[in-house]
């Protein structure tokens, strides 16, 4: 797997230049910049996970280099720190980011990039049953404090198996993990009530999301499974 690292350097310096009455302008700053991180990056067939927003991934599998020094001059040209970026490789997703983030502070180069092989990416879309119903008949903080419940209990196992989660919004989240761990995740579904997940494979992030979701959106509609898995047309096997 390969991760795309971008880091803002001395953002915390850059924070408090802006005074006492930053926060707002703060989280402005920092949607504006994931934004249009996020719309280079999909342009390129991959997929950004916004991270602490001062670190930003992107899963980078079937994305050339050129495509990455794109991603990366934009984020130059956006972002009021200076940027450093470093292209991780690794068994899991997990493991590719931690390469990528002790690249970026071994390395004296502002950008780094080698020549790694592209991998076939997996996205498990998860989804809470009943959220809707939970959230009309309790409130909207509490409906979250108890997705947040659910959440922390999955993530941990999915950090487990080198997965890199990210939540989407609503009662969706979503984790990309290794090929060879769609037992694992399967697994973990059954054991869990309340909850189902759309797999998704493809040649690059992108392609991946759209079969996870394409799955998840077809056990909404039949309401009869936990999981599903929509690949594009790729001699798998799991």
């Amino acid at each position: 797997m390969k991760i795309f690292l971008i880091e803002q350097e001395n953002y915390r310096e850059w924070t408090e230049s802006l005074g006492h009455d930053r926060e707002w302008k703060i989280q402005e700053i920092q949607h504006q910049i994931s934004n249009l991180l996020n719309r280079i990056t999909a342009e390129n067939n991959g997929f950004l996970l916004p991270l602490r927003y001062d670190f930003l991934a992107i899963i980078a599998d079937g994305l050339s280099n050129q495509s990455l020094i794109d991603i990366y001059n934009k984020a130059t040209e956006i972002s009021p720190t200076k940027i450093k970026a470093c292209l991780g490789y690794g068994k899991t997703p997990l493991e590719a980011e931690r390469n990528a983030f002790n690249c970026i502070h071994k390395s004296d180069h502002n950008l780094y990039l080698d020549k790694l092989n592209d991998e076939i990416v997996t996205v498990c879309h998860f989804d809470i049953d009943n959220f809707t119903s939970l959230t009309l008949n309790t409130s909207a903080y509490d409906a979250i404090i108890h997705f947040n419940n659910i959440y922390y209990k999955i993530n941990d196992k999915l950090y487990r198996l080198g997965g890199l989660t990210q939540y989407l919004g609503g009662d969706n989240f979503i984790s990309f993990i290794n090929y060879e761990n769609i037992k694992d995740i399967i697994s973990m579904v059954n054991e869990i009530d309340n909850i189902k997940v759309g797999i998704g494979i493809g040649t690059n992030a992108r392609n991946a999301m759209e079969n996870a979701t394409k799955a998840l959106d077809n056990i909404r509609k039949t309401r009869d499974k936990k999981w599903e898995i929509s690949q594009s047309t790729l001699e798998l096997r799991y």
